[in-house]
């Protein structure tokens, strides 16, 4: 029978791919992710598994997007005319277009078209250095949080600060700007959002030992790229406190968080390792034992 559970999905770059493996296990083995909660690339795969996306769906996401259409700008020229107009190497508007159009196949645009609670991302608010939650916090601003774009949010919480360009969002209360970015600033594993009252998983990412990028930091452009790095994986390595979560799975992926330059095999590979990793860790929801990978 199948088993209800929170599912949190942490941040992690195109690593993530692997996550949308792990929602496809989680699925298999008979989890109904009857809420989900997500961190930048976690808000993604959050997002898919909310509207409704099976096992076989995500699998064949995975490998039909083109996630090197992604990097908008292909060079250095581009990408620091892009940073100077955008303030962000890469238009997230092309990420925001994709998840738009295959939440449109489940018939999704907005969060007034998911049950009320069964998404929930993090942002991070840059004009006034807060974490923000999507939809919870809109009505706040005096945005009606159902008419407010699922991928829109999704895109926000995806916003790595000079990566991807920030999102700007009007308060209607005060009139002023806010520039929405990476949600991961706040919390990259947003353990905060999960009712204590319920099955949860979480699914994290981790690197193999020793298999840290070294940067060499000899200005300020290598040091954005070091910062960047760190915020997106240095806290891999310090020890979990499982907190509110019933169950967590870890997986570990060997690829740079940033480089979209990924082929369809590749993307299935980091998707089966989520695939396998869920498999090994995470119980039957009947908890007779650990399923296998078939």
């Amino acid at each position: 029978m199948d088993s209800e559970i929170t599912g949190v999905f942490e941040g992690g770059g195109v690593r993530g791919i692997a996550l949308t493996g792990a929602a496809a296990a989680a699925l298999d083995l008979g989890y109904v992710f009857d809420q989900v909660v997500g961190t930048s690339a976690g808000a993604i795969v959050a997002a898919l598994a909310a509207s409704g996306y099976d096992s076989r769906e995500l699998r064949d996401v995975s490998r039909s997007i083109d996630w090197p259409s992604l990097n908008t700008s292909r060079n250095w020229l581009q990408k620091h005319y892009s940073m100077l107009v955008r303030r962000g190497f890469h238009n997230g508007a092309r990420l925001e277009t994709v998840l738009g159009s295959l939440l449109g196949l489940k018939g999704v645009e907005t969060f007034g078209d998911l049950p009320e609670g069964a998404l929930r991302v993090v942002a991070t608010d840059l004009s006034h250095g807060r974490g923000v939650v999507l939809p919870d916090d809109l009505a706040e601003l005096g945005i009606n949080p159902r008419r407010f774009s699922v991928a829109r949010a999704a895109r926000m919480s995806s916003s790595v600060p000079f990566v991807f360009d920030p999102v700007r969002l009007i308060d209607q209360v005060t009139g002023e700007t806010m520039m929405m970015a990476d949600g991961a600033m706040a919390a990259r594993f947003p353990v905060q959002l999960v009712p204590r009252d319920g099955s949860s998983v979480g699914f994290r990412l981790k690197q193999p030992l020793h298999t840290h990028t070294h940067y060499e930091i000899k200005g300020p452009i290598a040091l954005a790229t070091a910062v960047i790095g760190a915020g997106i994986t240095a806290r891999e390595d310090l020890p979990f406190v499982c907190g509110p979560l019933k169950n967590t799975v870890e997986i570990v992926v060997d690829h740079d968080s940033m480089d979209f330059d990924v082929s369809a095999s590749r993307a299935m590979e980091m998707f089966d390792l989520g695939y396998a990793a869920t498999f090994g860790q995470l119980e039957e929801p009947n908890g007779v034992g650990r399923a296998k990978a078939g």
